[in-house]
Parts: structure tokens; C-alpha cells; sequence
């Protein structure tokens, strides 16, 4: 009997559909994946940089006038030569000499130039008195004895002026075809006698750079007027900025200058 109700359930069990339950599947296994941020690129060390060699220290210069006179400048020598030149003439007044000009000077030798800041006659340690009928003759002659430096290249120099500086740059570079560019800071029609415009055709087409400021009206008029005269001149004009090395002031200008000579002498030039 206990046989026969055992499979009558099983008979039941079948009979309503019921199947005997299958064992437990274990569960799915889960892939855990632990996000990584990407390495990091490694910072590149920074290059050593060399620092560029001081500019050699500048020296007294003493040049001869032509009637016998001392006049004494400062010579800027270049980090390499032989190497471009500047001339540097300062502006008239009891207290203008060739320290006007130390700090741009200074700029011009990193820049790999040499320069030459003189005081004129009268002026500094220069022979006294004023002289302006003998101060074409004494640039000229501080030309001769720069340019003839072993550190000095005499076929890529200039003349920079300012005031009645300006105004022998113009006479001085007029007159002699060695003075590649010239650069006239605040020039004037007539400085004591000293009258550069009839002699602003013999440039041709060596560079000039005539500046002056809006403020100072006779040097802005004078720049005008020459800048019809001088086949190759070009201008620059600031504002508010006074009159000569005053118009430092303005640090643009520094920068024009330095690079209009890079773009004319032999530190850019073909």
C-alpha cells in the first residue's frame, strides 16, 4: 500500500504539470574593473639656460679735434667684433653730455653693437668753449677715430642725435657716404647756425629716421619739412614727450630705435 501511494503522487506531481526543481544555478560572476586615470605626462625639465656674457665694460676715448682740441667721449665695445657702430651726439644746455646717452648705449651692446657717446665741445670733459661753427669738424673727426676702432665695422655704422645733435648727425652723414643711416631725435631747421636741409638730397637712398613729438612744435614742423628732402627718410612722431633724450621718457621709443638700426645695420640687415 505505501508503494501505491507513492507513485500515485508521483502520478499527481506529473500529471499536473510540476517537474522536479533543478538545482540552483550559482549566481552570474561580476566583473568588477577598477577605473584608472591615464598617467600623467612627466613634466619636462626645463632647459638650462646660458645666460648671455655681460657687455665688456665702457672706456674713456679721447679724439682730436682739427684745430687741436681734446674731446673726450665714452666707448661702448660690442660683445663680439668687429661689429656695427653708433655714434651718439647729445643736445645743447649746460648739463647735456655724453651720460645722456649710458643707457641706451648700454642697450646697443646687447643688441651687439658698439657706440661712441661723445661730448661735444663745451659740453662734459670736451675742450671749452662752444664752438657750433667747429662742431661739424669735430664729429667728423670722432667719426674717423670710432670707425677706425679694430672692434668697429666701418661699412655698417651710424649716427644717432639728438636736438642739436640731431642736426650735426644730418650735416656730418650728409656730407660723408660712410654713415650708412642716421637717426635725428627732435632736429630743427636751424640750430646755432647749424642748417642741415639743403643737404638732406645727398643721403639718396641711405636710411633716415627723423622723430619728433607733437608737443614740441618746432622739431615736429622741422621733421615735416625735412622728411620731403630725404629720398629714403621715414618718421616717427610721439605724443606728450618733450624734446631730445627726454623723449626716452616714452619707452616705445627704445624700441623703435633698436630696431630700426637692427633692421639697417648688419645685426638684421639681407
Amino acid at each position: 500500500m505505501r508503494k501505491l501511494h507513492l507513485l500515485l503522487i508521483c502520478l499527481t506531481a506529473a500529471c499536473s504539470g510540476l517537474a522536479t526543481p533543478s538545482p540552483t544555478q550559482p549566481p552570474p560572476q561580476i566583473s568588477v574593473v577598477t577605473a584608472t586615470s591615464p598617467p600623467r605626462p612627466t613634466a619636462t625639465q626645463p632647459q638650462a639656460v646660458t645666460p648671455l656674457p655681460a657687455p665688456p665694460e665702457p672706456k674713456k676715448m679721447t679724439v682730436t679735434a682739427p684745430d687741436g682740441a681734446s674731446l673726450v667721449g665714452t666707448f661702448y665695445p660690442p660683445l663680439t667684433a668687429p661689429a656695427p657702430g653708433v655714434l651718439l651726439l647729445h643736445m645743447l644746455g649746460g648739463c647735456a653730455c655724453k651720460e645722456d646717452w649710458d643707457a641706451f648705449a648700454r642697450d646697443l651692446q646687447r643688441q651687439g653693437m658698439a657706440a661712441f657717446a661723445l661730448d661735444l665741445r663745451g659740453h662734459g670733459e670736451s675742450a671749452k668753449p662752444e664752438d657750433w661753427t667747429k662742431a661739424p669738424g669735430d664729429v667728423r673727426a670722432a667719426w674717423d677715430a670710432f670707425i677706425a676702432r679694430s672692434e668697429v665695422d666701418p661699412k655698417d655704422s651710424a649716427i644717432v642725435g639728438a636736438s642739436i645733435g640731431a642736426n650735426l648727425a644730418l650735416i656730418v652723414g650728409a656730407n660723408n657716404p660712410a654713415v650708412v643711416v642716421v637717426v635725428a631725435l627732435s632736429p630743427g631747421q636751424d640750430y646755432h647756425g647749424l642748417k642741415p636741409s639743403a643737404l638732406l638730397t645727398n643721403f639718396g637712398q641711405r636710411p633716415v629716421l627723423l622723430v619728433a613729438s607733437q608737443d614740441d612744435s618746432y622739431s615736429y614742423t622741422s621733421v615735416q619739412q625735412m622728411a620731403n628732402l630725404a629720398p629714403a627718410s621715414e618718421t616717427h612722431y610721439l605724443t606728450n614727450a618733450g624734446h631730445g633724450t627726454d623723449m626716452f621718457r616714452d619707452p616705445n621709443l627704445e624700441l623703435v630705435l633698436l630696431d630700426w638700426l637692427r633692421k639697417h645695420l648688419g645685426i638684421l640687415k639681407g
